[in-house]
């Protein structure tokens, strides 16, 4: 890789408002344009909300369509690479995917490995996992639950990811606070709700269940955390946005808060040379031929 500057944001999407989600994009790319940034990552289905509908995804064709048009023609327009989630229609069915589109248009699409909870009604799954170069650095994507597992870590890792983008549409039901959104099981959730669950998220190292300091560091690859943020119009996502180094430390994180927002950081080539160079990196020391019960169903 090269050096690289990359933007993390959390954006308050809204359910089904495809347009609005569109203008906050366009802002959002023109903005970290501006600042020098070659790379742009959006969260988890950030062009349709979360639970997309038919008059969504009719809208939202990988490789052609007015979400697709309306994101290739800005990324064109001011010369960076952007990363967005939507919910696509594809043979028939429905999937979790982010696209990743540059000035020359598509460059490389991940569709949801993993589903979550209610995410098995709506979405299939897919069985790909896709390795991008954009130029810069070589990329791979683990869209929101794919990142719980270490195996789509290492698997992206191992078919070259240098750096591992986190797109996530956090879903949170603290308890009723003050009366700023609703979630979806009808609970009021207050500002102070959303940022004191963005304060646990954001805490000096992400802590468990994510663990995406650890996984950085096993697999050598730096990591760039985005989530929507706010009540969609159907339900709330707690936000917040960071950047973890190729050792798992923490690069850049935003500030709390419940409105659109973006970070930048400089990815450097030397902590990513230094962190595959050391002879301890467990990405080194595998041992495949002793790991046969991994692909076993329980």
């Amino acid at each position: 890789m090269r050096r690289c500057r990359v933007a993390a944001t959390q954006v308050d999407t809204r359910h089904l408002d495809v347009e609005h989600n569109l203008d906050t994009h366009r802002r959002v790319i023109g903005e970290v344009a501006e600042a020098g940034c070659d790379l742009v990552v959006f969260p988890e289905c950030s062009t349709t909300g979360h639970n997309g509908s038919p008059e969504v995804t009719r809208s939202a064709e990988a490789h052609d369509g007015p979400i697709f048009e309306a994101l290739a023609s800005r990324a064109a327009e001011c010369g960076v690479v952007v990363g967005y989630g939507f919910c696509e229609l594809f043979r028939g069915t429905h999937y979790n995917t982010y696209a990743l589109v540059g000035p020359g248009g598509l460059l490389g699409l991940q569709r949801k490995v993993h589903a979550s909870d209610d995410e098995f009604f709506r979405f299939r799954q897919a069985y790909e996992w896709s390795v991008v170069d954009l130029g810069f650095c070589s990329a791979g994507v683990a869209i929101c639950h794919d990142s719980d597992f270490f195996e789509s870590w290492r698997i992206l890792a191992l078919k070259g990811a240098e750096v591992v983008l986190l797109p996530h549409a956090n879903r949170t039901m603290p308890a009723g606070g003050g009366a700023l959104t609703f979630d979806g099981r009808g609970r009021q959730l207050g500002e102070a709700d959303l940022i004191a669950a963005q304060r646990e998220l954001l805490d000096e190292r992400p802590t468990p269940p994510r663990l995406h300091d650890a996984l950085a560091r096993d697999n050598a690859v730096y990591a760039v955390f985005s989530d929507q943020v706010g009540f969609d119009g159907h339900s709330t996502h707690v936000g917040g946005a960071y950047v973890l180094a190729p050792d798992g430390s923490l690069v850049a994180r935003s500030e709390p808060g419940t409105g659109t927002a973006w970070i930048q950081a400089d990815l450097e080539p030397e902590p990513l040379a230094r962190a595959r160079e050391n002879p301890w990196l467990t990405l080194r020391k595998r041992r495949p031929e002793a790991y046969d019960e991994l692909t076993a169903r329980l």
